[in-house]
């Protein structure tokens, strides 16, 4: 197998058609269908199964993708790399919004005093988007505070962070102890439903009994602080900027009796990938600062 077949593949996988593919990649019809037919005699398996003239992968076809676009991602990293030697001077980190915005900062700059030849690149997203962006090797390494459902990426866990409820200091609630069943009565304001934040906090209050059904859903930590600081609701903050707030008399903090909430945030990476040394000193500068 060449990495034309799994380019192929992969084309035909997201297009779920032998015409849609070939006109992506520019190549005939029957050359598209010649280098499925090659795979799947190659792997002695059905690939796609052919319905009412469309293509539907199957769990063979599936399985067969994650490993074909993990490859068809580190082939083109190598040839990025090497035919733009600029490019391996560059560390591609991804973390999720929390972790983005109250820890990787520091993280990032004592490496770059550590190692000023080495260039960073960020990128700040939902669990979801990390792990995805680590499985097609468009990032290196990844600080995330949700769960990863992919057996591909190894995952280190490197503290666990408490989250605290607040709400504004003229509430009702502001410096008083109250159950989970009185704070959740509130008008909730939380991260968007596919955030690692919003998952975990979810997972805790569930086993506990209680649904969850926020007044404000949103992909932005700032919106968040703004509705709270106007009364319009209650939240949950990781303890770090939640004693920030605090004690800049912006929120006041609720104490919670019979609940109480930490996230393992955990360093994530390609179990397949090759550790440059430029992945070791972070990890080993992430690990030595926790």
């Amino acid at each position: 197998m060449t990495i034309r077949h799994f380019r192929i593949f992969i084309a035909v996988a997201s297009t779920e058609s032998i015409t849609k593919a070939a006109q992506l990649l520019y190549v005939t019809q029957p050359t598209v269908s010649v280098a499925i037919r090659e795979m799947e005699q190659h792997y002695g398996t059905r690939f796609f199964d052919r319905i009412n003239q469309r293509l539907h992968i199957t769990e063979e076809g599936k399985a067969l993708l994650s490993h074909a676009t993990h490859l068809i991602s580190i082939y083109d990293d190598i040839e990025t790399s090497f035919q733009n030697p600029d490019a391996l001077g560059i560390l591609r980190i991804g973390a999720s919004v929390n972790v983005g915005s109250y820890y990787l900062p520091e993280y990032i700059e004592l490496f770059e005093q550590q190692l000023p030849n080495i260039r960073t690149q960020v990128r700040i997203s939902t669990t979801e988007v990390i792990e995805t962006l680590l499985l097609e090797n468009q990032l290196d390494l990844g600080i995330v505070g949700g769960i990863i459902h992919s057996p591909f990426i190894k995952l280190s866990p490197i503290f666990s962070e408490a989250h605290v409820a607040v709400c504004c200091p003229t509430h009702s609630m502001a410096g008083k102890t109250v159950s989970l069943s009185e704070f959740i009565s509130q008008p909730l304001l939380c991260r968007e439903r596919n955030s690692g934040a919003f998952c975990a906090f979810q997972s805790a209050v569930s086993q506990l009994g209680y649904p969850i059904e926020p007044a404000w859903e949103s992909s932005s930590q700032e919106a968040l602080l703004e509705a709270t600081y106007l009364g319009l609701g209650v939240t949950i903050l990781p303890e770090k900027l939640a004693k920030k707030e605090v004690s800049k008399n912006q929120l006041a903090q609720i104490h919670i009796s019979d609940f109480s909430f930490q996230n393992t945030v955990c360093l994530a990476y390609h179990k397949n990938k090759f550790i440059s040394s430029a992945m070791q000193n972070f990890i080993n500068l992430v690990f030595s600062i926790k």
